[in-house]
């Protein structure tokens, strides 16, 4: 069944540089890394962090977590499995409430790839994308904005794990920051 989840994954994100299947794969990697001293279950875990960006319309994770019910449904997931999914996917960004440790996983791991300099490059591409910025200013504020997210996290060992991104990121949001005001 994962290889199933994954190919909709593939699929459904096909071309897409910021948040396309590269990304998800990170997130599904680095949440079991978060994830190595708890106790969750795994294909939870896993069809969260491969389905959480299916749809990148404006509330992508409600429409997200829609689609990868339809999905779950046409693949056999259990129905209790497939609410928890649906949680974890529709509280997955910054401000969302996740309800379980597999959506606290994903939360944490979808942050950690938001910040750093895949977090850079991903939130510039994004900004222009998903957004629609039509000024460095405003990809500059969105950056600042995600470094205050990462404030955020659920877990310690994400806090930690995220310490050299934020230098990283907050040293290049600095640079950014001086650059623009030549």
């Amino acid at each position: 069944m994962k290889k199933l989840i994954q190919q909709y994954a593939k699929d459904l994100t096909a071309g897409r540089l910021a948040s396309g299947y590269e990304h998800s794969y990170r997130v599904y990697h680095l949440s079991r890394e978060i994830g190595e001293n708890m106790e969750y279950e795994d294909d939870i875990l896993h069809a969260s962090c491969f389905l959480h960006d299916i749809q990148m319309s404006l509330g992508h994770p409600q429409s997200s977590a829609e689609k990868a019910r339809a999905i779950l449904q046409e693949t056999g997931f259990k129905p209790a499995k497939i609410t928890r999914v649906y949680s974890a996917i529709l509280n997955h960004m910054p401000g969302g409430k996740a309800e379980n440790t597999e959506g606290k996983l994903l939360h944490d791991a979808n942050l950690l790839d938001s910040i750093g300099a895949i977090g850079i490059c991903r939130l510039s591409i994004g900004s222009f994308f998903w957004h629609h910025f039509k000024t460095m200013e405003d990809v500059l504020a969105y950056l600042k904005e995600w470094l205050t997210h990462a404030e955020n996290f659920y877990f310690a060992i994400s806090k930690e794990m995220a310490k050299d991104k934020i230098s990283f990121m907050d040293l290049a949001v600095k640079q950014f920051s001086q650059e623009l005001s030549l």
